[in-house]
């Protein structure tokens, strides 16, 4: 692996362990040598990106977290999405979020929840996006040729993915690409307790409107609840609302890029 691959994967580690984590957890799970390990945490202290707190954890700054807001703000993107995203969490009740498309990642970029329907589900920004336990992740790799989301989701400890997962995640490529093949007849995919126990997902693709037909998604935009909310006629309801308000992203985000490009 290059220099620069171990400097990447030290900071996703510690995206995914925000409490911290001792200089020999880092060096075990990401399977460098402790002075290696010790010399690429020192740069980035020096940088500012990590702290060392008092029992020695290492732990990421708000300085990655606070680059990403800042970038988004100054485009423009949060100004032109939100308002779509909070009317769509206000119809439902609720939480929305919307995932941006970047090549073989998919990175949760702006959220809605309108606090009216007693318990709420809602989640930070900063989680990683499993591709095959999420409706978000599922409805993307639904929009690919089966070739790449394999490349894909080879990455991933499938086998053992309940060990990280809810309890009805798929354990198996071939019920995956059988969740696939459904979700690219149904144009959307609905997700029960396999990213969480208790959640219900859906989600739809969003695709830039100035962009040909059949061209990559940009996006996906989800409603997540409480299970026992999500029942079926509830679900059709959201679908519908879902739908409507993709294509409105759809539309915007063509607009932004012309505003951003300009």
């Amino acid at each position: 692996m290059s220099h620069i691959g171990r400097y990447f994967n030290t900071l996703e580690l510690l995206l995914a362990h925000p409490g911290g984590l001792s200089l020999s957890e880092i060096s075990e799970q990401t399977q460098v040598a402790m002075a290696t390990a010790h010399r690429i945490l020192s740069a980035l202290r020096e940088r500012g990106y990590v702290c060392q707190d008092e029992q020695d954890h290492y732990r990421l700054t708000l300085k990655i977290p606070s680059m990403g807001m800042s970038f988004i703000n100054e485009t423009g993107f949060a100004r032109i999405m939100q308002p779509l995203l909070d009317d769509l969490a206000i119809e439902t009740g609720e939480h929305v979020r919307l995932a941006e498309v970047a090549e073989d990642h998919l990175t949760w970029v702006l959220q809605a929840t309108e606090n009216t329907r007693g318990l709420q589900y809602r989640r930070a920004l900063d989680e990683k996006i499993i591709p095959h336990t999420t409706a978000a992740g599922k409805v993307w790799l639904s929009t690919m040729r089966d070739e790449r989301a394999m490349r894909i989701l080879s990455a991933w400890d499938i086998e053992n993915t309940r060990d990280y997962a809810g309890p009805n995640a798929r354990v198996s490529i071939r019920d995956i690409f059988d969740d696939i093949a459904l979700i690219r007849s149904e144009g959307h995919a609905v997700v029960r307790e396999e990213g969480e126990v208790g959640v219900c997902v859906v989600a739809v693709a969003v695709f830039d409107a100035s962009r040909p037909a059949n061209t990559a998604p940009v996006g996906t935009l989800s409603i997540a609840g409480p299970i026992a909310r999500m029942r079926e006629e509830t679900l059709d309801a959201h679908l519908a609302s879902l739908k409507r308000s993709a294509i409105k992203l759809g539309e915007h985000w063509a607009l932004w890029n012309s505003v951003s490009e300009a």
